[in-house]
């Protein structure tokens, strides 16, 4: 028997046995395209993800959760995954893939900038759960495109997918998904690696584990380390017996080229506290790439003067004029290079300095604001 298969103003024919039809998306990974000639999208089926042999952190504990909740709610889940490259997001990406496929849901993976009406009623014609994937979301996607994706996350089709958005800057990520939990259910932010999660890489990856706690201290020089810096540092001290330090000396990962962050100083002289002034405690950068300005009081007190803008005090009558406003603990300036740097200590992570003038200088990473929600 002869079929006419009719897309949009076009038939196709064809015979009964050249026919596959299905009445679900089979369980497999796809990408959508589009059909110039008719106007139409269509799914292709592609290469599923891998995952490692064995997965660190939370992975695993993570994608059970977000597939759990997603299957217990009645519509659409958003999930949004951001960090740097090597973070770990993309892992969490691929294994819920993995994960909801063995329970029977197929995953798509949008890597072009599909969007608008069309893209959005092709989409909500796939009525079976399934996962989505928008990889490196606002790579693939400007700001524009962004703000015409929200009516397909906001759910106002009747749908029921799992929404999975990997970003490496949520800055560029449109700010209507930000604190909507209507569009964007679960918000997981991946930073670096905890020193727990590194301890357990290499008990399993390297060879002499009397240098683990010495890569627990390089971590702690970077501002993120991830997982492909860990990676790379086991593999090269395994390869050729030598310590971190001496590894890391040719590696492309220097601590010198990761962001900014804030750090606590703490200051003394000849093993004596030195008290930092008030409203200075911080220091907010890269600690091995910037000068570091200690701003302290030796308990005397001096005339408060009100402050100039300059970029590169060198004094303390740099940064302020001669207007006199009221009295005050007395400001000294002690500076710190990198050359003064003198190591990690070990299981703190602490960042210590000794300059030229005697002082040492301990720098604490601090750690994220952590809300206490108990009213």
């Amino acid at each position: 028997m002869t079929y006419f298969l009719k897309s949009g103003e076009r038939y196709n024919v064809s015979t009964q046995g050249k026919l596959d039809i299905h009445k679900i998306l089979p369980v497999g990974t796809y990408t959508v395209g589009f059909d110039q000639m008719s106007g139409a999208f269509y799914l292709e089926g592609t290469e599923g993800f891998s995952l490692p042999s064995k997965l660190y952190g939370t992975t695993t504990k993570d994608s059970e959760r977000i597939l759990k909740t997603f299957l217990d709610r009645p519509a659409s889940t958003g999930v949004m995954l951001s960090g740097e490259k090597g973070s770990g997001k993309t892992l969490l990406a691929k294994k819920l893939s993995i994960d909801g496929q063995a329970q029977g849901i197929p995953t798509i993976v949008i890597n072009q900038s599909w969007h608008g009406e069309g893209f959005n009623l092709f989409m909500q014609m796939i009525e079976q759960p399934v996962v989505v994937v928008f990889d490196e979301f606002e790579k693939v996607y400007d700001s524009d495109e962004q703000e015409q994706l929200l009516t397909l996350l906001d759910g106002v089709y009747p749908s029921k997918k799992l929404y999975v958005i990997t970003t490496n800057d949520k800055y560029r990520v449109d700010r209507h998904m930000q604190n909507r939990p209507g569009r964007i259910f679960y918000r997981l932010e991946f930073t670096g690696l905890d020193a727990d999660f590194i301890r357990e890489y290499c008990e399993d990856t390297l060879d002499n584990k009397s240098h683990i706690e010495g890569i627990v201290n390089v971590a702690a020089m970077f501002g993120e380390f991830n997982f492909d810096i860990l990676k790379a540092l086991v593999e090269e001290m395994n390869r050729y017996n030598e310590s971190p330090k001496e590894a890391m000396r040719m590696l492309n990962a220097k601590p010198e080229n990761s962001d900014d962050q804030r750090y606590e100083l703490s200051l003394s002289h000849d093993d004596t506290k030195v008290s930092i002034c008030e409203g200075y405690q911080w220091f907010d950068g890269n600690p091995l790439a910037d000068h570091i300005t200690a701003f302290y009081t030796d308990g005397s007190t001096t005339t408060e003067r009100k402050r100039k803008r300059v970029t590169s005090p060198e004094t303390v009558d740099d940064l302020f004029g001669n207007t006199e406003v009221a009295e005050s603990p007395k400001r000294l300036i002690t500076r710190f290079k990198f050359s003064d740097f003198v190591g990690v200590e070990e299981g703190t992570g602490v960042l210590r300095y000794k300059n030229s003038e005697g002082f040492k200088l301990r720098l604490t990473k601090a750690k994220p604001t952590v809300y206490d929600w108990a009213f």
